[in-house]
């Protein structure tokens, strides 16, 4: 028997060595931690909305011929030349207008341009 006490001695005491048992410090724990990084901030600009103004056409402006209206005294009333005033009705003669015919007054270029 003692040929089995001594081999026993030497394996507890090499088993209590290598730290099976309880201390009374207190072991250090590994405690998770929030870490803080700053994160790039991307700044974003967004374009600046712009408001589209949509014109209406305008109405073309119709002269309906009266008795004792020309061409030239209808041209001269609205201020537009004659050639102007015949080649947008499709009017060759300037002395063939009829009592009734609606004629289409050409608008003057500068104020379309505005």
């Amino acid at each position: 028997m003692r040929k089995l006490i001594a081999p026993m001695f030497g394996f507890m005491l090499i088993f209590t060595a290598c730290g099976g048992g309880s201390s009374d410090e207190p072991q250090a724990e590994a405690t998770p931690t929030a870490v803080v990084t700053q994160a790039e901030t991307q700044v974003v600009e967004e374009p600046t909305p712009t408001a589209i103004i949509v014109v209406p056409p305008k109405a073309p402006l119709i002269h309906t011929v009266q008795a004792g209206d020309s061409l030239g005294i209808i041209a001269n009333s609205f201020g537009v030349p004659i050639e102007e005033l015949a080649a947008e009705n499709g009017i060759e003669n300037y002395n063939l207008i009829q009592v009734g015919q609606e004629l289409i007054i050409p608008e003057d270029d500068e104020e379309e341009e505005e």
